[in-house]
């Protein structure tokens, strides 16, 4: 007898937006159940190098599909100044870029829940902003504190 199984496996990685997720679908045809199913070992090692390299970035410019595009700018640096409605950070090679921070903007702090208040200034941060014509608001801040 004839068995035929159909797989569709897709691996994504986003940017957080979306905080650097990875993941798998994957999704099974067939005339026998099938075995409790794990991640597909493509999806998982496509989301550990995901991971690998968002860890890597010092900054960057992606476009998202989708009904409108959205260009997402990514920032890993120091701060070199902060106020409750800006942050300015600088990378390791040299780039400077300002962001505007509002009152969506999500801060985390040592791994918890913050405020722009609590972002100082020599602080190690990763930025993720959206960006609409020259303008780049921050999303999302995530502050690993002073150098040590």
């Amino acid at each position: 007898m004839l068995k035929r199984t159909k797989i569709l496996a897709g691996v994504g990685a986003a940017v957080v937006v979306l905080g650097g997720a990875g993941g798998g679908i994957a999704l099974a045809d067939s005339s026998t159940p099938a075995p409790p199913s794990s991640p597909a070992p493509a999806a998982a090692s496509a989301a550990k190098h995901g991971k690998a390299l968002l860890g890597r970035v010092g900054h960057g410019e992606v476009t998202l599909n989708g009904k409108k595009h959205q260009v997402v700018d990514l920032q890993r640096g120091q701060v070199q100044s902060v106020s409750p409605t800006a942050v300015t950070v600088r990378s390791n090679d040299g780039f400077t870029a300002t962001y505007t921070v509002g009152g969506t903007t999500k801060v985390r702090k040592a791994k918890q829940a913050s405020a722009i208040g609590q972002v100082a200034v020599n602080d190690r941060v990763f930025v993720v902003a959206t960006k609409a014509g020259a303008t780049a608001t921050a999303t999302r801040i995530t502050d690993a504190g002073a150098p040590k």
